[in-house]
C-alpha cells in the first residue's frame, strides 16, 4: 500500500524520477485528497493501484476530490473508496491483495438512508 499524504505534482514527479519501478502498489491513498494539483496521469499509471482511498471530509470547502481526478482513477480501472461517503475504512493487506471494509456498511445507522 502506498500512503501518499499531501504530496502534489512536483513531489509525484520526483518520485517518478527516482523510484518509478518501486511505486507499484495494490492499494493507495490518493494524494492531497484528490485535489487538482495532484494525481498526475503518469503517477496514477505508475502506481497502478486496484483500490484507491480518497481521504476526504464530508462537504469539505475545497471541493475534494475533483471530478477530473476521480475520472483518472476510474479510467485506470481502480475501485474507489471515499471516507466522506463510506466512513472509516479498515484495510487488511495479504498476498491475495487488499481486503477493504467500509464502516458505514458494517455498522449502518438510520441516518445513512440506506
Amino acid at each position: 500500500m502506498l500512503l501518499t499524504s499531501d504530496i502534489e505534482a512536483p513531489s509525484e514527479a520526483a518520485l517518478l524520477a527516482r523510484h518509478r519501478p518501486r511505486l507499484a502498489a495494490d492499494a493507495m491513498t490518493v494524494p492531497h485528497h484528490g485535489s487538482r494539483t495532484s494525481s498526475t496521469p503518469e503517477f496514477v499509471a505508475a502506481v497502478g493501484a486496484r483500490d484507491v482511498v480518497f481521504p476526504v471530509g464530508y462537504r469539505n470547502r475545497f471541493g475534494h476530490p475533483r471530478e477530473e481526478v476521480v475520472a483518472r482513477y476510474l479510467e485506470s480501472g481502480a475501485r474507489l473508496h471515499r471516507t466522506d461517503s463510506d466512513g472509516a475504512l479498515r484495510i487488511a493487506l495479504s498476498p491475495r491483495g487488499p481486503d477493504i471494509h467500509h464502516e458505514r456498511e458494517l455498522r449502518r445507522r438510520y441516518w445513512h438512508a440506506r
